[in-house]
């Protein structure tokens, strides 16, 4: 027979099975429900106590929760108080319903007496008190359990003890939780670490060098249960006896040392006789003893302490057999006295181990040891909490806690907890592993294979045969998530003669044949992109090398410019340089000699005007000669006469210092009627035969 999933109850930890140790004000908490298609399940819950709905439609969108035609919420959780009947709708269409109902007032176990009085039932069973009066007026005591799928309401006591009073079996959900690591004190340690432990583990705490535990020499054993570890955290104190100096009165069997060497295996024998047999440790100064642990074999001896050399002062200290199976290993012999605290301020002290006198006795010592006197203090309660596994505590309110789990574990209960009922195991808190039940039943579906029902385990739903999906962008793939309930509780798959689904199919053929005619003419237009591209690649590349040749046009013609202006450089270096040498020669000589002149060249014939001389008029028949200063060896100097209307210049090159130019002006001088003076000055003036004069050129 098939279970009905349409509500998946999950105990996301052990909020169903602890319910009402949370919060006792709301009566515990209910496991968070799945409503989903397949039929109206119902679900019991104590009065006043919140349950949290959820509806998850295959598609995004809000979700509306109806009880009758009055509106709840319009998000698709939903933690309400009301009783009776609730619909999860969408659109127009249901996607679960869901019946919340209070506890039936019969279904109480073991019922001892009842009776009826003003309407109102009162059942008392084994000191647990149930009232029910009216409709809204509640009573109970927290350590009640209700049976969510059946309303039975069973002490809590009986809650995890391995039987199934509930029919569903809620009452056994997870009840083995496993326990981080336990809480370790100042000088703590742990024999065996491990970063979670199983639900019945036992750690053993041991005590650093020089340190001893106040209840034991080997070590104690704490055990988990049910998620948490049992008892607290033992101190560990400095032990003030280790390698002190003995004294010992009597026969020595060894060496008596050993007695304070801090190993249990090691003894101090005193032979067997019947006068006194005493071990005495001499503490360190100013040591405070608040107990004195002692492995000696048999139970004939005292323990006492005293002040050094004081005889009268000795208080003696009750001892106690540890017989506890806490204790690892067991060790025999090992006793526990108490010293009054008046003897632990009373100067420097010892520990006196006496065999009982008068018989004839032996004293065997494997070690003593002496607890300094400390105040426990204990601290917040919060502090001393044992670290959770797969979870931590956030501080809440002032000594308070709430439990927060890794991804993929939850909470057995979210609220606030004090850390002193957690301390004692009145509040149980655990994380556990989320694990989703079989994935729900929903109408016209069935699923495929599945990979398993925990975190994170996917199943895919189809329609059945004759059915199909609508509208057919529904998701249909279910995932378990960390809350414990599967991420898909509804697909609507309708029947395949409907005419949506008719409608739906023409439209699919209709796009399927848009999608063959598009993929038709698609194809040569890819082939007329594809020559496009080709041919834009073609011309890219032709751009490219058009480029490269007009750089390389734009280099020659770059180089020949260059060429033009060297070569007129050069010409104008040329030039200057002919005009050089053409100075050069006038500075060597303005005279030529005479055999090198031209016989038909008139002496008096002026030069060209290109040269340099200005001819004078036809008429002029007469010259005057103007002596140049040597100073002007650069200059051209003319001279004319006042009346002449014509004038003759002769021009003197420039290194001509010493040489003169001769003008010759219209008339004559005054005063030159001798003819042979004239010629005379002519003579003067006139350069030799042999020399040739050369024009100066500009």
């Amino acid at each position: 027979m098939r279970l009905s999933p349409l509500l998946v109850i999950v105990a996301a930890t052990l909020g169903g099975a602890w319910a009402g140790a949370c919060d006792e004000q709301q009566h515990g908490r209910l496991p968070p429900l799945l409503v989903t298609t397949a039929e109206t399940p119902t679900v019991y819950a104590w009065p006043e106590q919140k349950a949290e709905l959820h509806c998850r439609p295959s598609q995004a969108g809000g979700c509306r929760w109806l009880k009758g035609s009055r509106e709840l919420g319009t998000e698709c959780r939903l933690s309400t108080t009301e009783r009776g009947t609730i619909r999860c709708v969408r659109g127009e269409e249901t996607c679960g319903t869901v019946t919340l109902k209070n506890p039936n007032n019969q279904a109480v176990e073991h019922t001892h007496k009842s009776y009826h009085q003003r309407n109102s039932y009162h059942y008392r069973r084994s000191h647990q008190y149930w009232d029910y009066k009216g409709e809204t007026r509640w009573s109970r005591k927290s350590s009640t359990f209700l049976c969510s799928r059946s309303g039975t309401i069973i002490p809590k006591s009986k809650v995890c003890d391995g039987i199934r009073k509930c029919s569903k079996g809620e009452d056994e959900w997870h009840c083995s939780p496993s326990c981080g690591p336990p809480f370790l004190r100042e000088h703590n340690e742990l024999s065996y670490t491990m970063e979670e432990y199983p639900d019945g583990w036992s750690s053993t705490y041991v005590c650093e060098s020089g340190f001893s535990l106040a209840e034991s020499l080997s070590g104690l054993r704490r055990t988990c249960r049910a998620g948490r570890w049992e008892g607290d955290a033992p101190v560990c104190r400095r032990n003030v006896a280790l390698g002190q100096p003995i004294t010992v009165t009597g026969l020595p069997m060894a060496d008596c040392k050993v007695a304070v060497d801090g190993s249990l295996d090691t003894w101090c024998m005193l032979a067997p006789s019947n006068g006194p047999k005493v071990l005495a440790v001499r503490l360190e100064a100013n040591a405070t003893v608040d107990r004195v642990l002692v492995r000696a074999l048999g139970t004939r001896y005292t323990v006492a302490l005293r002040p050094v050399n004081q005889t009268n002062n000795e208080v003696g200290c009750p001892c106690q057999e540890l017989s506890s199976d806490k204790i690892t290993p067991s060790v025999s012999g090992v006793r526990v006295c108490v010293c009054p605290e008046q003897a632990s301020t009373v100067g420097q002290l010892e520990v006196r181990v006496s065999a009982e006198t008068g018989a004839f006795l032996t004293l065997s010592v494997a070690e003593v040891v002496a607890l300094e006197r400390s105040d426990d203090d204990n601290g917040d309660a919060c502090a001393l909490l044992g670290q959770p596994a797969h979870r931590r505590y956030e501080p809440a309110q002032t000594g308070t806690v709430k439990l927060s789990c890794d991804p993929g574990y939850t909470p057995s209960c979210s609220d606030p907890v004090r850390c002193s009922d957690l301390q004692s195991g009145t509040t149980r808190l655990s994380c556990v592993a989320a694990k989703c039940s079989s994935p729900p039943a929903i109408p016209n579906t069935k699923t495929g294979p599945k990979n398993g029902t925990g975190w994170r385990s996917v199943v895919e739903y189809s329609c059945a045969a004759g059915y199909a999906l609508y509208p057919s962008e529904q998701n249909t793939t279910s995932t378990c998530d960390s809350d414990s309930l599967w991420s898909l509780g509804h697909i609507s798959c309708v029947s395949e003669t409907d005419i949506r689904v008719i409608a739906m199919r023409l439209g699919e053929q209709h796009e399927r044949s848009m999608a063959t005619l598009r993929a038709e003419l698609e194809t040569p237009l890819m082939n007329l992109l594809a020559d496009q591209n080709s041919t834009q690649q073609r011309l890219s590349k032709l751009e490219l090398s058009m480029a490269a040749r007009r750089a390389e046009l734009e280099t020659l013609l770059t180089g020949q410019r260059q060429l033009l202006a060297d070569q007129n450089s050069t010409q104008q270096r040329l030039n200057k340089l002919e005009r050089e040498v053409a100075r050069l020669g006038l500075a060597a000589g303005a005279y030529l000699p005479a055999q090198e002149r031209d016989p038909t060249e008139d002496a008096t014939e002026p030069a060209p005007e290109e040269e340099g001389v200005t001819q004078t008029s036809e008429t002029a028949t007469d010259r005057t000669v103007t002596q140049v200063p040597e100073a002007a060896s650069d200059r051209t100097v003319t001279q004319t006469s006042e009346t002449a209307t014509d004038r003759t210049v002769t021009q003197i090159p420039e290194a001509a210092t010493d040489r003169t130019v001769a003008t010759r002006p219209e008339q004559q001088p005054a005063g030159a009627a001798d003819s042979e003076e004239l010629e005379e000055r002519t003579a003067e003036t006139t350069p030799p035969s042999d020399v040739e004069l050369i024009p100066w050129i500009y």
